[in-house]
């Protein structure tokens, strides 16, 4: 009686010391694939960051004092005028602007949407892949002007607050068991970067 009962004991310790390395593993798991997703998008994010905040803050170079920069502003896409070769030369248009999510269906990440970047109505570049692009405008005094920003206030338009988000493609996937309510069924790493004074060229002088 004594062995079966040892057997038994056995049995159950040797099962619960399974389960605990399972768990182990899969802690173990995700924490590596966080902590290299949290690398990937940091990568990511700084480079179309650097972008980003070296156009936007010359918005407006090598244009007449207190005239137009902005050509066309909304949520999610913008417009502007700037001299890429610093000569004095030709006056550049500038446009960014996201796709839609269907453009990248075929990445894990439900939410990632192309980055395009054009020069002059020529052909989009994709400069980064994003799962927020969202820009907000202000006048010189600070009022936040309502998007799209209408034609007749464009030259108002001194500031922009630029809201970027980067996740990485492919995550993780957790078992239905690991997923709370509300939660994705991966694990995601995210990185935000958010740029509140971005002035044209023109409100600085």
């Amino acid at each position: 009686m004594s062995s079966l009962l040892d057997i038994i004991y056995s049995m159950l310790f040797g099962g619960t010391l399974f389960i605990i390395v399972l768990n182990a593993n899969d802690i173990a798991a995700e924490n590596q694939s966080t902590y290299h997703g949290d690398m990937m998008v940091q990568q990511m994010l700084t480079s179309t960051a650097q972008l980003i905040e070296g156009e936007f803050r010359n918005m407006g170079f090598g244009m007449p004092e207190k005239s137009a920069t902005v050509r066309a502003a909304d949520s999610s896409s913008i417009s502007f005028l700037t001299d890429l070769g610093r000569d004095g030369g030709f006056i550049d248009t500038i446009r960014y602007s996201i796709g839609p999510v269907s453009e990248l269906a075929a990445t894990q990440n439900e939410l990632d949407r192309n980055l395009y970047r054009s020069v002059n109505g020529g052909q989009r570049a994709i400069v980064g892949i994003v799962t927020t692009f969202r820009l907000q405008y202000f006048t010189m005094d600070g009022e936040l002007l309502s998007v799209p920003v209408p034609s007749d206030r464009l030259s108002e338009v001194q500031v922009v607050e630029v809201t970027m988000e980067v996740q990485n493609s492919n995550a993780l996937a957790r078992s239905s068991v690991q997923v709370k309510e509300g939660e994705r069924s991966a694990l995601y790493s995210s990185s935000l970067w958010q740029q509140t004074r971005l002035a044209s060229q023109n409100s600085r002088r």
